[in-house]
């Protein structure tokens, strides 16, 4: 568990994850590509948004947003 300022809030809009406020379900993830990575291997998008959420579908939402490893307080965990 990590305050929610370290973290992105990202939910599904039709058939594109996107990131950002707004209706709908949510999963909150590190601003990192290993934050992403970890919660791909465990399923988390799969499981917090309750749909099926492919690999080009989080290729896409990485490359959306600026991801800083530095930033990310918990890269390194």
């Amino acid at each position: 568990m990590f305050p929610a300022d370290t973290l992105v809030r990202v939910r599904r809009v039709d058939d594109a994850l996107v990131v950002g406020p707004g209706p709908g379900r949510g999963v909150w993830v590190g601003p990192s590509t290993a934050c992403v990575d970890a919660a791909t291997q465990r399923k988390g998008f799969h499981r917090g948004l309750r749909a099926e959420v492919n690999a080009a579908e989080i290729a896409r939402l990485v490359s959306s947003w600026s991801t800083e490893p530095l930033a990310c307080p918990h890269a390194s965990i």
